[in-house]
């Protein structure tokens, strides 16, 4: 733009103006319009400021003043009108297929912009004052914080908090009491023989079945929230439920892993699980693997849950690991050549999988444990599914338009007492493979 010099505004002559196009012609004009607002604006400013001791700056206040005469601004809007006019009117007759010629335009537009210079010529020589006094400018100053006129982004940032996995790996069994009778064998004799030809068995082969029970505990939270501000802010309703159903799942999930069963605990994996043993009767792998690792580890409870249940009962196909354990062990593991390793670990949907066995993580699972088990042999007692009640009558509830939203769940965990083999754990994953590792 050749009306702007190192960065400056420089007033074009009116044979510069008679060169220049359509399109540059309006955008002189809007940018001289700028360009005089602007220095009045300042003048007036630098006026305002020397008011303040009119006999002191007396001399300076007249010199100000004087650089306004003048300047017209409203003869200077009529020429930015006239302008625009002229361009959209040109815009109009193309569009209509009129054969306008660029001679004709400019010719028209500097017959406008002559006539408007003239008044400003005018304006000069009669040495009227046009003094703008600017008594106030607004700045940023003038908004308390101007963050509070920001567009929002949609939703609420949540703190971070752990995804229950744990209770989807179950079947669960819906009872309507508050306890569940179950049955199963309590001693059992095969004792099939080898006999003669025709001749009879004495055999003690029997059982004896026993009946068992298991009781339902009471999860439970609530939320006292104040009825007009959820009135004053609707979203907060789902905020309060969103946080209460959380509440209630991290809490079911952290007693399916570790509750004890006693007093008003449930019983969880942990509390039925075996302590893994490398010398394990049912199979002895201690110092028997070349340069154990943990993944050998992982493969070497499931070989003993296997073997414990006479290779037949049990299919374990879960293993609970701490991610940062996983991570350490596995995925970062290198040969000599820096090729990863582990081989035998799959991805199934990008699940990852050791020996047919999915891999779940849990920030409840500490660091240096592990978990292996057959998840069919696990069942959620489900007495009743999750319960959201609101009450607006507890206490003074009603007086001081308080309401309280309470959620509960009724459940327990259960294996049979037959089936506990089919859960292990190793509470010191540093010291199993230890102990499975060949001298």
């Amino acid at each position: 733009m050749i009306w702007i010099k190192d960065g400056k505004f420089t007033k074009l002559t009116n044979e510069q103006i008679e060169g220049l196009s359509e399109e540059e012609a309006l955008k002189y004009a809007n940018a001289l319009n700028e360009y005089n607002i602007k220095a009045g604006e300042e003048i007036g400013k630098k006026i305002n400021e020397l008011m303040s001791d009119k006999e002191k700056n007396a001399e300076e206040i007249k010199a100000l003043q004087n650089q306004l005469n003048g300047v017209d601004f409203n003869i200077l809007k009529d020429t930015v009108t006239t302008v625009k006019a002229m361009a959209e009117e040109m815009t109009r007759m193309k569009e209509e297929g009129n054969d306008i010629s660029d001679s004709s335009f400019k010719g028209a537009l500097k017959k406008a912009w002559d006539s408007n210079i003239s008044k400003f010529e005018e304006a000069s020589k009669s040495r009227t004052h046009h003094t703008i006094e600017v008594k106030a400018t607004q700045t940023y100053g003038d908004i308390s914080d101007g963050e509070d006129f920001a567009q929002f982004r949609p939703g609420i940032g949540d703190v971070p908090v752990r995804m229950p996995k744990l209770r989807q790996l179950f079947r669960t069994i819906p009872v309507s009491t508050e306890f569940l009778k179950y049955t199963e064998q309590d001693t059992v004799v095969r004792d099939a023989q080898n006999v003669a030809k025709c001749a009879e068995v004495t055999s003690s082969t029997k059982e004896t079945i026993i009946v068992r029970d298991i009781q339902t505990k009471v999860i439970k939270d609530q939320i006292d929230f104040c009825r007009l501000f959820i009135s004053d802010y609707p979203f907060m309703e789902s905020r309060v439920n969103k946080l209460l159903n959380e509440s209630l799942a991290l809490r079911v999930e952290e007693q399916i892993l570790l509750g004890d069963g006693t007093g008003e605990n449930t019983f969880s994996i942990d509390s039925v699980s075996s302590t893994f043993n490398a010398a394990n009767p049912a199979c002895d792998i201690s110092a028997s693997v070349q340069a154990a690792t943990y993944v050998d580890l992982i493969l070497g409870m499931e070989t003993q849950i296997v073997e414990l249940g006479d290779q037949n009962a049990y299919v374990p196909d879960t293993v609970l690991v701490n991610k940062c354990d996983w991570f350490v062990f596995v995925q970062s593991r290198k040969d000599l050549n820096n090729n990863y390793l582990d081989g035998r670990v799959t991805m199934v949907n990008g699940v990852p999988t050791v020996g047919g066995m999915t891999v779940v993580w849990s920030p409840l699972i500490p660091q240096n444990e592990v978990y292996v088990f057959d998840s069919t042999k696990g069942e959620i007692v489900d007495r009743q599914s999750l319960t959201i009640e609101v009450a607006f009558e507890n206490k003074d509830n009603w007086e001081k338009e308080i309401a309280t939203i309470k959620g509960m769940e009724r459940l327990n965990f259960l294996v049979l007492n037959n089936n506990a083999n089919a859960f292990m754990h190793a509470p010191d994953v540093a010291a199993a493979i230890t102990a499975i590792t060949a001298p």
